[in-house]
């Protein structure tokens, strides 16, 4: 039995509108070349979704000098003279070449909208911005000479302390930061400081709701005393 050629099973592949009423007849009756079109309109939906582009000039061509076809026969099924001479069918094995050719143009074509897919699931998406749940301007103890800035922040579940001190001296000495009670007989550190930088603290949402929302720096001796010194050089109530 004559096949459609490679270009008429692109068509019905590729859903062209225009595909020849004879090539469709023949692929319905065909269940070889049914199984073939059935087979590669997978590897179309595997390449995803998006609308299909044409194939750069000249990849027709490659396809059939890769599959052993010199030149193009026409669109539609092909004749043969001796139709009436009893047709001996013989079992095919395998794929036959000019259908891996065909399976390899289609995958080309439709792999352009499966990189689209890709391309847009491995572009990680931005990190939401954090919400600001309180913030305070530092300044000097009793004072309004500025020293930075601190706030607390919410992000994937988790609550910061974020400090900024550049404007404090770089004497070299410890900067400790510590959340004070508003009732002004408690507190807890919540680690270090760089000299003239910023840091980031994880703090328990519990510490804000009990009152711990006072943020003070204080500076420290290198003596292995946990308590705070006593010396503040920076403090603000978060608000």
């Amino acid at each position: 039995m004559a096949h459609v050629e490679p270009e008429g099973l692109a068509a019905l592949v590729l859903g062209e509108d225009d595909t020849p009423p004879e090539v469709t007849a023949h692929v319905e009756a065909c269940a070889e070349c049914r199984s073939l079109v059935e087979s590669l309109v997978d590897v179309r939906r595997a390449a995803g979704a998006d609308a299909l582009v044409p194939p750069p000039p000249g990849l027709r061509e490659r396809v059939l000098a890769a599959t052993g076809q010199a030149t193009a026969e026409p669109v539609g099924v092909a004749t043969d003279p001796a139709a009436d001479r009893p047709t001996v069918l013989r079992p095919r094995r395998g794929v036959p070449a000019w259908a891996a050719g065909l399976a390899a143009a289609v995958t080309l074509v439709g792999g352009i909208g499966l990189g689209q897919a890709l391309g847009r699931a491995d572009s990680p998406s931005p990190d939401p911005d954090p919400t600001v749940l309180a913030a305070t301007d530092l300044t000097t103890v009793g004072g309004t000479d500025p020293r930075g800035l601190a706030r607390v922040e919410q992000a994937d579940g988790a609550v910061v302390l974020h400090v900024e001190a550049a404007a404090l001296e770089d004497d070299g000495e410890l900067r400790e930061v510590w959340l004070l009670n508003l009732d002004g007989t408690r507190m807890v550190s919540v680690g270090f400081l760089a000299v003239g930088d910023e840091g980031d603290f994880d703090v328990p949402q519990r510490l804000l709701d009990e009152g711990y929302r006072i943020v003070d720096i204080s500076v420290e001796p290198d003596d292995g005393d946990p308590t705070h010194s006593g010396v503040s050089v920076a403090r603000g109530e978060l608000t």
